[in-house]
């Protein structure tokens, strides 16, 4: 199952403040049903490749439907295949002082 990091910077807004933007594109990940946790730079989302990447596509329509003239999305994706993973268990691994 992959894990993927998403940053969504919407452009032409008219403001510095990407909050509400950013609010906006967690309503759809939540609506996705994913597993998802939001950090201080990004969202990882774990899941089915095709729900990951429609959820994304439904970002950029929401964020364009509220006026984004542009949207630039950067997005890291960990692809382990020898093995299942998931967010909670790969920060456990370097956290976990046992």
């Amino acid at each position: 199952m992959p894990i993927v990091e998403i940053s969504v910077v919407p452009i032409g807004t008219g403001s510095p403040s990407v909050s509400t933007f950013v609010r906006a594109a967690l309503t759809v990940i939540k609506k996705s049903g994913l597993n998802y946790e939001v950090n201080p730079m990004g969202t990882c989302l774990e899941g089915d490749w095709d729900r990951i990447f429609s959820t994304v596509k439904e970002i950029h329509d929401a964020l364009t439907q509220m006026g984004c003239a542009r949207i630039v999305t950067t997005i890291k994706i960990d692809d382990r295949r020898d093995k299942n993973q998931t967010m909670k268990g790969k920060v456990t691994r370097v956290t976990d002082n046992t």
